[in-house]
């Protein structure tokens, strides 16, 4: 068990301590972290024989890796409310449960995907949601790293992006409210219908195979 683990509390502040940390924090360290000019990023490669490999770009100011980095960095960001979510659920887990597949002879694997992945399904439902819905508060770190053109040649653009540049001008164009107000109400459709889904489909299974 993840309780049991030498030093567990500390694996867990290192994980959580992005979550408290403020995005526009967030996005300015990375920013100065993977700058080409004053980054560790590039000296970093150099250490490891890569400066001169492909490797060795702008993460940030290239069209192909803008988007990319950045979703590993909000994954980064706000991987800690999941930690404790799963953590609490593989706790309520009963011992004698686990206790049990061991004298039969089950494998850490086996007893994971048989007895501990089932019964924390509800759990990776209430993150799938949460995920689908905080993917579209994405905005700020896209902002606080790339600014308002979000990225070079948009290559950072999402609908929380769009809505902003349609909605108040930010592109080569003036603004126009009517586009902004149309991607902004797509916004919600999308959210919407998730979170339909996970309340008729998803949830109302769980409840079913409960009882």
């Amino acid at each position: 068990l993840a309780a049991n683990i030498r030093g567990a509390w500390v694996y867990r502040t290192i994980i959580f301590t992005p979550t408290i940390l403020s995005v526009v924090l967030i996005g300015f360290a990375w920013k100065l972290i993977l700058s080409p000019t004053w980054g560790i990023w590039f000296p970093l490669l150099d250490r490891l024989g890569l400066g001169d490999n492909e490797v060795a770009i702008a993460l940030l100011g290239n069209e192909s890796s803008a988007l990319i980095t950045l979703s590993l960095i909000s994954v980064w960001q706000n991987i800690g409310i999941p930690m404790m979510l799963f953590l609490a659920a593989l706790i309520r887990i009963p011992h004698e449960l686990i206790e049990a597949a061991q004298v039969d002879g089950a494998g850490s694997w086996r007893i994971f995907w048989r007895i501990q992945f089932p019964l924390i399904v509800p759990t990776v439902g209430i993150v799938a949601i949460l995920t689908f819905i905080g993917n579209f508060n994405a905005f700020d770190l896209i902002y606080a790293t790339q600014g308002a053109l979000a990225g070079p040649d948009f290559s950072t653009d999402i609908m929380g992006t769009f809505f902003f540049r349609t909605f108040f001008g930010f592109q080569l164009r003036p603004g126009d409210p009517n586009m902004g107000a149309t991607v902004a109400g797509m916004m919600l459709l999308i959210i919407l219908v998730g979170v339909l889904l996970y309340l008729y489909g998803w949830q109302r299974r769980m409840e079913e195979v409960q009882f």
